[in-house]
């Protein structure tokens, strides 16, 4: 059998900045909703 499809280019994904560790629910929802705005 024949391949359909063909491999022409893999690149490493872009370096991500490390992560923010919160101490309680109530500060992850704090960031969350003032500085990601996403709730």
């Amino acid at each position: 059998m024949k391949a359909k499809s063909k491999v022409v280019e893999i690149t490493e994904p872009p370096k991500r900045k490390a992560g923010v560790l919160v101490s309680s629910v109530d500060e992850l929802i704090d960031k969350l909703r003032n500085e990601a705005h996403v709730i």
